[in-house]
């Protein structure tokens, strides 16, 4: 008898759990329960499988959730002792997570979660203090048992995945105070995160939210970092402290869960701003403000990537920056990698893995720190070869480059191919300019740069092409030029990056997408979206044949167009092929969006393979060992290169130092800022050329750029003279501000060379 109630007791649970997983993944209601139930009895007598996880073993009760979801209605009656019920029923109970908060019938897929976020923040929002807590403490609870049971079906199955997004929209986790159920429900997502399929399935999900829903759960998340991170160091800046605490503790695996969930939200706004690239979409949003017509479309608004960086990560945590590139460096050396390490043997914060939470200052300051570590080890082993050839060799810690401002490209050429090993490259450079006395500290070399790409873009040297439609440059396809030209040129701007010094080139967005996300396998995908920046009336040519309607006159209105592009070289009209046979292949209706592609594919890639592949070989010299393409997104490397165009003088003046008698209320230091001031625009950047040896803002802004202004003696006529290698401007106790501002224009007029003070 005993044998046969316990039968009847594990036929009803396993009935319930099957029933109830039946339910959640046919996305059946109240109308089709008897049809599930029948399924569910079937399964029960024949079914030998192991019953599903995570679900209770009685069996699931829909008038909860109908009442949940009642609760949650817009104008909902129901009185606050019912809201509490329905929430303790959704937040502790694992079917009704799955069920509850739809926006129609059936049951989500991968693209969409089928959830209704109004109806969610209306049901949460709505709660007393008291209700919140309890339904928040059940929804760690729930987190937590599903990590017990492991969260392979979870993984398996968008059905029961929802009930994890939906844990994630009650607007409590964030909240101030210990964080207990949004550490557990972080957990969870870590776990998610680490398999494919739920972590794509969860950013699309992310992507089909509201892009204030988005920026909510966000929020919520960096409010926990910053307020955990603050809490728990006591000196941020001291790398021994931070070790310290951090080994202690486990805040390195909260912050990593944290910025694994933010890594899903990252992903999603990345899908948004995809979106908004698409040349369809940019196009109807063009004919709309053509007609005066407002474009709306939410799904292609995106949040700022400041919305994803971390203050106390980047403005209190020099030590975290320094614990986590330390970690960084070990195990490129140990050659192991963050997404197969175990958990349990990670002492980072993950910020390398997931560098999106860094502002570019602290990226470039991670940059500038391996950086020097990488050139004082070079520097070391050209000391140790040294002394153990006993001087039989010359092995300077140096990447010394002598040059002649007569002949820049030929000497540089020249040495960089005598030193152009990647260990030599990685050397602290110092530039001497024969026959001038001045001592490389910085200064020098920034001019070397600014010389030597003024050059190389010289049309003489028909390197490269100017677009003028975008003011662009690109490398020219009819080029004689060897390939050690444009070899040095990549040497050039990865030398200049290596060596923190800011160029004046003048790239498309097009080629920080080849380099940052290119590699020698897979080449970066450029389109009519990236055409449409380059070569904007190019791209309207090419839009109008994909938008013609009418294929009966296609031939008629476009042809006859070949797979051939049809260029100019040196007088002469040349022909290139587009495919094999391209002269003899006819351009359609129906293969137009072929020849589109491969018309981009040719500008961008297969028209200047040579040119580009000897120009990457170069960059990837000094770049391809360091942790720059981890760290940096293409759309920030013309910044790193470039240097900032925003000019504020203001940040300047209230960040610059003084020294040798002058004084912020000295008087010619208020008449120089009087004067800076008053300055046109070009008439500044001249003035930051002579002072700094560049005309633009360092990544961050001129607010931190070390600026110091120095008394140069009593009054006299001698004109302003300075340190460029440490933006150093002296200037004499000038008597009056007008002599002042005479003086200051007619030294900056005269500012080229180096010599001894």
């Amino acid at each position: 008898m005993a044998n046969e109630e316990d039968a009847k007791q594990r036929a009803q649970r396993s009935f319930a759990r099957i029933y109830s997983d039946l339910m959640v993944k046919a996305g059946a209601g109240p109308s089709e329960s008897s049809k599930v139930a029948a399924e569910a009895i079937k399964e029960v007598q024949s079914s030998s499988k192991r019953l599903p996880k995570y679900f209770s073993d009685s069996p699931p009760k829909l008038e909860v959730v109908r009442a949940i979801d009642a609760a949650a209605a817009e104008g909902s009656t129901a009185s606050a002792e019912e809201r509490e019920r329905s929430a303790k029923a959704l937040c502790s109970d694992f079917f009704s997570l799955c069920m509850a908060l739809k926006k129609g019938a059936g049951p989500p897929s991968e693209e969409d979660p089928n959830f209704d976020t109004a109806a969610a923040d209306r049901f949460f929002t709505s709660l007393s203090e008291e209700a919140q807590e309890a339904s928040l403490e059940a929804i760690g609870d729930v987190a937590h048992s599903l990590m017990q049971q492991g969260v392979d079906e979870l993984v398996a199955s968008p059905c029961l995945l929802r009930a994890t997004f939906v844990m994630l929209a009650h607007p409590g986790l964030g909240e101030p105070g210990e964080f207990e159920a949004l550490k557990k429900v972080l957990r969870l997502v870590s776990c998610l995160h680490a398999q494919k399929a739920s972590r794509e399935t969860l950013t699309k999900w992310f992507f089909s939210l509201p892009l204030p829903a988005l920026e909510a759960r966000i929020g919520q998340v960096q409010q926990f970092m910053t307020l955990s991170l603050l809490e728990s160091q006591a000196d941020g800046t001291n790398l021994e402290a931070v070790s310290e605490w951090a080994a202690k503790g486990e805040i390195t695996r909260h912050v990593r869960n944290a910025l694994r969930f933010l890594n899903l939200c990252w992903g999603a706004n990345e899908l948004r701003k995809q979106r908004s690239r698409d040349w369809k979409l940019r196009r109807k949003a063009q004919l709309m403000r053509q007609r005066g017509e407002l474009f709306e479309d939410e799904a292609s608004l995106s949040l700022p990537v400041t919305e994803f960086h971390n203050d106390a990560i980047n403005e209190c945590g020099e030590g975290i920056l320094k614990l986590d590139l330390k970690k960084a460096l070990e195990m490129r050396y140990h050659g192991w990698k963050f997404e197969t390490m175990e958990e349990e043997r990670r002492g980072d914060f993950g910020i390398m893995e997931y560098p999106f939470i860094l502002t570019p200052v602290s990226k470039v300051r991670i940059l500038s720190i391996e950086s020097l570590l990488m050139q004082r080890e070079e520097a070391r082993n050209s000391m140790a070869l040294a002394v153990l050839l006993r001087g039989s060799m010359n092995a300077s810690p140096w990447l010394v480059i002598k040059v002649r401002r007569s002949a820049v490209v030929e000497d540089a050429l020249q040495q960089l191919a005598i030193h152009g090993n990647k260990d030599e490259l990685k050397k602290p450079l110092k530039v001497v300019f024969d026959g001038e006395e001045g001592v490389d500290e910085g200064g020098v070399q920034k001019e070397f740069f600014q010389l030597l790409v003024e050059q190389l873009y010289n049309e003489d040297f028909g390197m490269f092409e100017r677009i003028d439609e975008s003011r662009n440059f690109w490398f020219n396809k009819n080029s004689f030029e060897a390939n050690l030209q444009f070899e040095l040129f990549g040497v050039v701007l990865g030398l200049a990056i290596y060596n923190q010094v800011i160029l004046d080139v003048k790239f498309p967005m097009a080629l920080y997408k080849k380099l940052m996300l290119a590699t020698r396998t897979d080449p970066a995908k450029l389109g009519l979206s990236d055409l449409m920046d380059f070569q904007p009336s190019l791209a309207q040519g090419l839009i109008a044949l994909l938008e013609h309607e009418d294929a009966a006159t296609f031939q008629e209105t476009f042809g006859p167009l070949r797979f051939v592009v049809e260029y100019e070289c040196y007088g002469s009209m040349v022909e290139a092929e587009l495919v094999e046979g391209g002269k003899d292949k006819e351009v359609t209706a129906e293969n137009r969006e072929e020849y589109v592609q491969r018309y981009c594919d040719y500008i961008f890639s297969t028209g200047v393979e040579r040119q580009y592949g000897a120009f990457r070989r170069g960059f990837d010299q000094c770049m391809s060992d360091t942790l720059f393409r981890s760290l940096f997104r293409y759309d920030e490397l013309e910044l790193l290169i470039c240097g900032s165009k925003e000019l504020d003088f203001r940040a300047l003046e209230t960040s610059a130092t003084y020294q040798d008698g002058f004084t912020a209320s000295s008087d010619p230091v208020k008449w120089f800022w009087e004067v800076v001031h008053e300055l046109t625009s070009e008439e500044k950047r001249s003035l930051l050329q002579f002072c700094t040896g560049c005309d633009r803002a360092p990544v961050g802004g001129l607010g931190r750029l070390p600026f110091i202004l120095s008394r140069a003696g009593p009054d006299s006529d001698i004109l302003p003279t300075v340190h460029t290698c440490f933006n150093h401007l002296l200037i004499p106790d000038y008597s009056s501000k007008e002599k002042l501002e005479k003086r200051l224009r007619l030294a900056i007029q005269h500012s080229t060379g180096f010599g001894l003070m």
